[in-house]
């Protein structure tokens, strides 16, 4: 196993990570790191869960029913 430096919150400076053994990830490999001075954990999440996987144009989209629903609320209350 090979560590990186990383920031560790509990010891409060850089310390050395490294990936510990897993036996219920299917990779037998986690994708986690762990303080090798202290043992906090650091949960990395998959990239996929990270990222929006809807279209620019359905977002776009969605934003611009929800100005103009905006824009109709406020014109109903000055009204």
């Amino acid at each position: 196993m090979t560590g990186m430096e990383l920031h560790c919150d509990t010891c409060a400076r850089q310390r050395i990570f490294e990936q510990p053994a897993c036996t219920d990830h299917p990779r037998g490999s986690c994708p986690d790191r762990a303080c090798t001075a202290c043992g906090a954990a650091i949960v990395v999440a998959p990239v996929i869960l990270l990222m929006d996987r809807r279209s620019r144009v359905f977002v776009k989209r969605h934003e611009r029913q929800r100005r103009e629903r905006q824009r109709r609320e406020q014109q109903r209350r000055a009204a």
